[in-house]
């Protein structure tokens, strides 16, 4: 099928790509089946159907080294975002996914995935296409500039800084999303120095907070009225016109541009 996909791996490993067959065990309630969320657990033993309110088993409590693969559906009805508030999890078009685990390679239609190959985070910034991840910012570990320096004033007159996140940003043409414009020494800035293969880019689009969309002007009410955690989606939509070396570099190539230290957390 070509339904998105949602993954979730630790950033300093490469994610086990595949399949997980659901099988059904109990039946739920009719009144039910497919009507309320399922608040789930990590660890919990069994999941249930969005549409049929069936249990399934959990795939998530199997070995690490099993293959993963789960529907957007099954996902957000079993409100997995709050159960895996410590993973990274990227939402993508199962396009992008197949560029992040054949490479070059995803180009021929009749290349199929093995289960045993993986999905190399490094390509994850090679691939064209769109994407969602997850970012999460506690306030309160906001520390305030010496000598309460006031903020530089954004570069552009149109954009809006958000208080101690230190982005600047752009309502999006559509009114649905922010973009961003420009990251000072915030928040943000420190996400991106403890994860980055998560970074946040200038040209990246907040889309959600707290897992819930609306217009601009909700979101950045939602980001400045949070009393501590935000757990923000951003949107990223990379350069088609990148080159086709650029798109689907080898493993190697792409290996000699990270630092040593994101190199070998990567291999």
């Amino acid at each position: 099928s070509s339904a998105p996909t949602i993954s979730g791996w630790s950033p300093t490993a490469d994610l086990p790509v595949g399949s997980c067959a659901s099988k059904t065990y109990v039946m739920g309630d009719e009144e039910d089946a497919g009507l309320k969320p399922n608040p789930a657990n990590a660890d919990d033993e069994f999941l249930r159907h969005p549409s049929t309110g069936a249990y399934f088993r959990n795939p998530l409590r199997d070995s690490a080294q099993k293959p993963i693969l789960m529907s957007i559906a099954e996902y957000e009805h079993n409100c997995l975002d709050n159960a895996l508030a410590n993973w990274h999890c990227v939402s993508m078009p199962e396009s992008v996914f197949r560029k992040m685990t054949l490479g070059k390679e995803a180009a021929e239609p009749s290349r199929t995935i093995d289960v045993r190959q993986k999905a190399a985070l490094r390509r994850l910034d090679r691939v064209t296409g769109s994407y969602e991840f997850v970012i999460t910012i506690r306030k309160s570990q906001w520390v305030a500039p010496r000598g309460h320096r006031r903020p530089a004033p954004a570069a552009n007159p149109q954009a809006v800084q958000l208080e101690k996140l230190a982005l600047d940003v752009i309502p999006e043409m559509d009114g649905m999303r922010l973009r961003v414009e420009n990251i000072a020494d915030g928040l943000v800035a420190g996400w991106n120095r403890a994860n980055p293969f998560f970074s946040v880019r200038p040209g990246d689009f907040v889309s959600k907070v707290d897992g819930k969309r609306g217009n601009a002007q909700t979101l950045m009410q939602a980001i400045n009225e949070a009393e501590d955690v935000l757990k923000i989606t951003m949107q990223r939509v990379t350069n088609r016109s990148a080159s086709k070396m650029s798109i689907y570099s080898s493993d190697q190539d792409m290996a000699a541009t990270l630092s040593p230290e994101e190199a070998s957390s990567s291999s």
